[in-house]
């Protein structure tokens, strides 16, 4: 009877095992199958800035700027002799260059071989350099903020994430949206470097108004949303890549103003005086210029970095300005070309519409202690509600002790 027992017993387990393993088998694959379905928002590094990077700059655009203009063999920049003093993101970030080993890694990105990285940094920044400018002039946001895409973009008005964030800028597509760019599925003007410029400017302000006494917790809801910039403790070491951005974008900022590199602003303007209008008859189809081989993928996303869709119109072309490095025919049935002809001009660029902001709110910010919860939280800060807190740092379920709370008040 024992016996039997006990080879009963050992069949239930065996098949227990067994199940088991099966719904472990099947967690992993339904887990590896859902994470290749789902668009995440990568957090960059050094090691994926690194790889971005020296990919940009085999990018069509730039590779026609190498070859037309003679540019000074690499060395290592002289220092200037007035050096600006730090504005005050550049003083919020003076913690992230604590960390000696991390600041030399980032440093050796830029300056090693020569500083090649750093000079080419600089050279693209010429691309831009004039909207950037433009821009800056109409805000009270520091300096330092207009390095946002040497770190996210690598300098690249063509930049996209699946959607999710694209342009020189990398602008969310609601921040878009609320900046008034246009984005119907044919025009995406994030692809715009001056449309881009505005749309971040006007983002940025908004979180200064959020954060208005801690411009590195602007740069990082900038980097990584609002709610996540709330919850962030403002301090090296609470997440070890945004510490590696951080680090990367305080030697950036300093290396590009402390240092004499050349401007290129009017040599990528003689670049471009050398590129054309393309021809076009009817509408652009992308299908078909990649079939035909008359246009390069990568010369139709440096160079009408906003169509967005399969098709375009030569309205649209026109409208847009597209200037390309050589002529570019495409012929489309005479329907086609009556249909485009038929499209409304599309302005240049569409203004950015400013909007009337309601005053934003600043965060005592709230360790979690053993024995916390929303409502007894709520109940230590007048005013506030557990609804509130839970909604302003995104909780669905539960807080964690030693997470720290965006705890609201109204200025």
């Amino acid at each position: 009877m024992a016996l039997g027992y006990l080879w009963l017993m050992s069949q239930m387990r065996s098949k227990l095992l067994t199940a088991c393993a099966r719904i472990l088998f099947c967690s992993v694959v339904l887990g590896l199958w859902s994470s290749s379905q789902t668009h995440v928002l990568s957090q960059p590094n050094l090691d994926t800035w690194k790889s971005a990077f020296d990919q940009r700059i085999q990018l069509a655009d730039y590779v026609l700027f190498q070859s037309l203009i003679e540019t000074p063999p690499r060395t290592m920049p002289a220092l200037k002799e007035d050096v600006p003093a730090l504005d005050a993101l550049e003083l919020s970030l003076r913690p992230w260059g604590l960390n000696r080993a991390l600041e030399n890694e980032c440093m050796q990105l830029l300056i090693g071989n020569q500083a090649t990285r750093l000079h080419q940094l600089n050279e693209l920044l010429g691309l831009y350099k004039p909207q950037v400018d433009a821009a800056w002039e109409a805000t009270a946001l520091p300096y330092s903020f207009r390095w946002i895409p040497s770190v996210l973009s690598q300098w690249n008005h063509s930049a996209a994430s699946s959607g999710a964030r694209a342009g020189l800028w990398s602008n969310l597509k609601a921040d878009a949206e609320n900046a008034g760019l246009r984005m119907d599925g044919i025009v995406d003007e994030r692809g715009l470097p001056q449309a881009s410029t505005q749309a971040a400017i006007r983002t940025l302000e908004k979180f200064q108004r959020r954060f208005p006494n801690d411009p590195h917790r602007t740069l990082v809801a900038y980097f990584k949303g609002m709610a996540y910039a709330t919850r962030w403790s403002g301090e090296v070491g609470y997440d070890r890549d945004l510490d590696e951005m951080l680090a990367l974008y305080k030697v950036i900022s300093r290396l590009m103003v402390n240092t004499a590199l050349e401007d290129y602003s009017l040599d990528w303007l003689a670049t471009s005086n050398r590129w054309e209008e393309p021809t076009c008859e009817g509408e652009w189809n992308r299908a078909a210029l990649l079939t035909s081989g008359q246009v390069p993928a990568d010369v139709i996303t440096q160079f009408v970095p906003w169509w967005a869709g399969p098709t375009v119109s030569c309205v649209e072309l026109e409208a847009y300005a597209v200037r390309m490095p050589t002529k570019v025919a495409v012929e489309v049935p005479a329907p086609a070309q009556a249909h485009a002809e038929e499209l409304p001009e599309v302005p240049l660029s569409q203004q950015v519409q400013e909007a009337n902001y309601v005053p934003g709110f600043t965060c005592l910010l709230h360790e979690v202690k053993a024995g916390d919860t929303l409502w007894n939280i709520s109940k230590r800060y007048p005013g506030t509600t557990p609804e509130w807190i839970a909604e302003i740092n995104e909780i669905t379920n539960y807080i964690r002790i030693g997470e720290v709370l965006c705890i609201p008040t109204i200025p």
